[in-house]
């Protein structure tokens, strides 16, 4: 009899040692694992509530199948903009996509797809819209004795204030000396010339042309003596 009860424990304990390794599984087959990104990450997208290209997460679970009606949460987290929807389920396929709408910023967005704490991050970079003007930054309106030099500074931004970079920049003057012909603008949308004004005195008008428009600056050579 003794001997049978000992049997009878030693079953059960091996019972309970094998439910408890069972239960170790912490992620079971209709568990989401992991937000792998599909499609959509690393784009560029220009800036003004423009739509991206679809944003595909696809939702796995321990063993890397696809998991469908597996609802999934979507949020901007940085960035600014906004997207077509904040919550979906997955399809058959265990996928998810979404839009994302840019702000009016230049900058780089980051939106996540999330499922049962799992998340996958898209990255967007907003780019400058691709209309835009120059504008006077700097220069205009000073004074200079003749034979003297005086910097000049146009400004390319979009509609939105941003900076152009790469904008071809046409230089001319009525008088006076102007170090360059043309320029481009650089990363902050600037672009820069040097006028040496003279010999004649008075009001000097400097045009500055682009693809968009165009601009002038006026100094004023001073005499020497």
């Amino acid at each position: 009899m003794k001997k049978l009860h000992t049997l009878r424990l030693a079953f059960l304990v091996g019972a309970v040692v094998t439910i408890a390794a069972c239960g170790d599984n912490k992620l079971g087959p209709s568990t989401p694992a992991a937000v792998a990104k599909v499609s959509g990450d690393s784009q560029t997208v220009l800036v003004g509530n423009r739509a991206s290209a679809p944003l595909v997460a696809e939702i796995k679970n321990s063993d890397g199948a696809p998991l469908p009606n597996i609802p999934v949460s979507w949020a901007v987290i940085s960035g600014g903009g906004s997207l077509a929807t904040v919550v979906d389920t997955t399809d058959v396929n265990g996928q998810v996509r979404n839009t994302y709408l840019s702000a009016a910023i230049a900058a780089t967005a980051k939106v996540t797809a999330a499922a049962s704490g799992q998340s996958g991050t898209f990255t967007l970079t907003l780019a400058p819209d691709t209309v835009g003007t120059i504008s006077t930054y700097a220069g205009n309106g000073a004074a200079a004795l003749v034979g003297v030099q005086l910097t000049l500074v146009a400004r390319a931004a979009d509609r939105f204030g941003n900076p152009m970079k790469g904008v071809d920049v046409s230089w001319s003057s009525n008088s006076g000396t102007l170090q360059t012909a043309s320029g481009v603008t650089d990363s902050i949308g600037k672009t820069t010339n040097v006028i040496t004004v003279g010999p004649d005195t008075g009001k000097v008008a400097v045009l500055a042309s682009s693809r968009f428009n165009a601009i002038t600056f006026t100094v004023t050579a001073l005499p020497s003596n």
